[in-house]
């Protein structure tokens, strides 16, 4: 990757967040959305090898300001610090074409590509912030797995956004059904069965901890019940 390309296209990243009200901290842009909610900007960039390209992926997340506020409490780490989103997409899946978007910038390729990058984000990021920063769709969302939600931020976001809707006991309920599903003797019979399945392919799973529970998720289910 061309450490003059990159700088460059980092400092055209700064400006096209300047222009619509971002600021960096750490790893990603924010702006505020109200007193609890921010809105969150990161950009992944990459060369994939390929000599005088670096290419640019976008996130859009949300930031929820008292779910964040618990989950500090409950494993001691604060996301806010870097400003990690509650809630984050890659914008390419809220475009029409659903899928995986990157902006190929090379050396006379790049004042058109940062204006793709800034419409795109008004066109379709500002949508999906304005969406999340209502807790109920977020709830929803987290819920249901929508928007690329994954377990293990589901794991631990559907007990707080329980807690703080006013219903622990269906938070603790949901801790349990995480554990259960972590340790689920049968997802593991599984996991064996593909890997012999598959003789010339790398199989790689994904999942926390391969039958076991991460002792972080322990120690998240006992200080989140007592809250």
């Amino acid at each position: 990757m061309s450490q003059t390309l990159k700088l460059e296209i980092e400092k055209g990243i700064s400006g096209l967040c300047k222009t619509i009200g971002f600021k960096r901290k750490k790893f990603n842009y924010f702006k505020a959305m109200n007193e609890n909610v921010f809105a969150t900007l990161g950009f992944g960039l990459s060369s994939h090898a390929a000599l005088g390209h670096v290419y640019v992926n976008i996130t859009v997340g949300v930031i929820h300001r008292n779910v964040e506020d618990i989950r500090t409490r409950l494993i001691g780490y604060n996301s806010l610090e870097i400003m990690q989103p509650t809630i984050g997409i890659q914008l390419g899946y809220l475009m029409p074409e659903k899928s995986f978007k990157e902006w190929d910038f090379t050396e006379n390729n790049r004042t058109p590509l940062f204006e793709d990058m800034l419409n795109s984000i008004q066109a379709y990021g500002f949508a999906y912030h304005e969406k999340m920063s209502d807790l109920n769709i977020l709830f929803e969302a987290i819920e249901n797995r929508e928007h690329g939600v994954l377990n293990q931020a589901r794991d631990m976001y559907l007990p707080i956004l329980h807690f703080i809707r006013g219903d622990k006991q269906k938070g603790l309920t949901a801790i349990e059904e995480a554990i259960e599903r972590q340790t689920n003797n049968n997802r593991i019979k599984e996991i064996e069965r593909l890997k012999k399945n598959v003789e010339s392919v790398e199989l790689v799973v994904i999942g926390s901890g391969y039958g076991k529970v991460d002792p972080i998720y322990i120690e998240f289910a006992e200080r989140y019940k007592a809250l």
